[in-house]
């Protein structure tokens, strides 16, 4: 991963391990919100206990935290028992999955925007592809990309597969 400089300009990341470092790195620095969109949580990015960490300590911070998280597929997530499903099934009020209306099922971006000031964009989730870039501080960028993520989010559901059943 290229290091950001001084202004926090734009990093290039190009492996599963720069966007998972870039992911801790930004849910690290988060303060209010979190916002993510991804197609299946890609465990090599999203699945580990130090960003599962950052999030539960955010979650705990405030009882204003918001953690929202849209995914267009879980199941693979909730097999393997993907860290960020245990989470939201903690944290019922702070973590919130959902799943994006079907006129958003054919993006293939990932991305993540930390209190509209953040953000981490992959324009192509493939198992293959990581190229993507970061920056901790662009409020512009990140206000643009929580826009479209509002948007999906205004026509989602709460993703019901997650939701823990008490016997």
């Amino acid at each position: 991963m290229t290091e950001p400089d001084q202004n926090n300009a734009e990093s290039a990341l190009e492996t599963a391990l720069e966007n998972r470092d870039a992911v801790i790195s930004l849910a690290q620095q988060a303060s209010s919100s979190i916002s993510l969109f991804s197609r299946n949580l890609d465990p090599r990015v999203f699945d580990n206990a130090e960003f599962e960490r950052s999030l539960f300590n955010l979650a705990r911070k405030h009882k204003s935290t918001d953690i929202r998280i849209l995914v267009q597929d879980t199941s693979t997530a909730i097999r393997q028992g993907h860290c960020l499903i245990r989470l939201a099934q903690k944290l019922t009020s702070s973590v919130f999955v959902h799943n994006p209306a079907k006129e958003h099922s054919r993006e293939l971006s990932t991305f993540m925007i930390v209190d509209n000031t953040g953000m981490l964009y992959r324009p192509r989730s493939t198992s293959t592809s990581y190229t993507a870039v970061v920056n901790h501080c662009a409020p512009q960028r990140a206000g643009e990309l929580s826009d479209y993520f509002n948007e999906m989010w205004e026509k989602s559901t709460p993703d019901s597969q997650i939701r823990r059943l008490y016997i």
